[in-house]
């Protein structure tokens, strides 16, 4: 049985609100893609809003293994904010950052853990995106660039 490694990474979901359309189905997605990754992550951080509904979610949702750390947002939710606020709160050399729609592909961070030991000196490591229409059908890929502008100016 092949051992399982670990890479030293907190992943940062940052939520707003339940209250999106299929927002039920999306999440579970994303958190399945975390389940069933080939390498164990440190620490998931959800950085959630005090939404009534959210929070009840949250507090029922069954994350198996996966080692999860829930901050409630009582401030105005903003998405960088929050971010910024769950990569203070890391406790890894590595942070990632994830939307509650989006998907790891299964050997995600197994590909990261090579790539870190085989380039030390690297800093970041940005996925391309698999964008994909209502019927989940190949839309093109993307590296979200447009969610840069949240960050810097510049972008």
């Amino acid at each position: 049985m092949e051992e399982v490694k670990k890479l030293d990474v907190s992943v940062i979901l940052p939520i707003k609100s339940s209250k999106v359309r299929d927002f039920d189905e999306y999440f579970k997605k994303a958190i399945e893609s975390l389940k069933i990754q080939k390498v164990e992550i440190n620490e998931l951080i959800i950085v959630h809003t005090n939404e009534t509904s959210l929070v009840e979610y949250l507090e029922n949702y069954d994350f198996g293994e996966l080692p999860v750390v829930k901050v409630e947002w009582t401030k105005e939710p903003n998405y960088a904010s929050q971010i910024n606020y769950g990569v203070r709160s890391a406790k890894s050399t590595w942070v990632s950052l994830f939307e509650f729609d989006d998907e790891y592909s299964s050997i995600w961070f197994k590909n990261v853990l090579k790539y870190t030991e085989a380039y030390p000196d690297v800093q970041v490591f940005l996925p391309i995106v698999v964008d994909v229409d209502n019927n989940s059908k190949f839309a093109g890929f993307t590296n979200e660039a447009t969610f840069a502008a949240n960050f810097t100016p510049e972008m």
